[in-house]
């Protein structure tokens, strides 16, 4: 119904649409992931851009970190379209996709490279940003260093993350110490 009402097809507010077309004219696409794929291209330009970072960084995302990867947060858009929703507004404010196939889409619909050159951005941004709270941040930032390709620093960082979690949660020490045998 959004899709239908950012391309003018139907007015009025949600709960009280009318059709402004025939409906013969009116085109459809395909599955879901084209229409969020749509909705997303018909953003700003600054927008996606904010959209895209996001979604490497993660389900749950705050805007100095998008501003550590270089780009200027544009959130009141996203927020607008309902694509994100603000999550805390106090001190730092943080987001989540509305949808996590909103994050599927947008993440998938970046060229691999730029990926990886965020994802590499998003792991240096999170160790530099707390450096007392590297450690407990380690699987983070190796989810994102293998993301990016770099697996050799991934796995030295699942290591660490480990070695964090071990007196914390076995459990997720041992899943840190598997993940270098991928």
């Amino acid at each position: 119904m959004r899709e239908l009402s950012e391309r003018g097809v139907l007015q009025g507010t949600p709960g009280a649409y009318i059709s402004t077309a025939v409906a013969a004219e009116v085109t459809v696409p395909a599955t879901l992931q084209a229409t969020i794929a749509a909705r997303i291209d018909r953003l700003d330009p600054q927008a996606k851009r904010t959209l895209s970072a996001a979604a490497v960084v993660g389900s749950r995302f705050g805007a100095n970190l998008l501003t550590e990867l270089g780009v200027e947060p544009v959130v009141d858009d996203l927020l607008s379209a309902q694509l994100i929703d603000q999550v805390t507004f106090t001190g730092n404010p943080e987001y989540v996709f509305h949808h996590p196939l909103t994050r599927a889409v947008a993440y998938e619909s970046q060229l691999k490279s730029d990926r990886a050159e965020r994802h590499r951005r998003a792991a240096t941004a999170i160790e530099a940003g707390d450096p007392p709270s590297a450690d407990e941040n380690a699987a983070l930032i190796a989810e994102h260093l293998e993301a990016a390709g770099d697996l050799q620093a991934a796995f030295d960082w699942h290591m660490r993350a480990g070695a964090w979690s071990l007196f914390r949660d076995i459990a997720a020490a041992l899943t840190s110490w598997q993940r270098r045998s991928r």
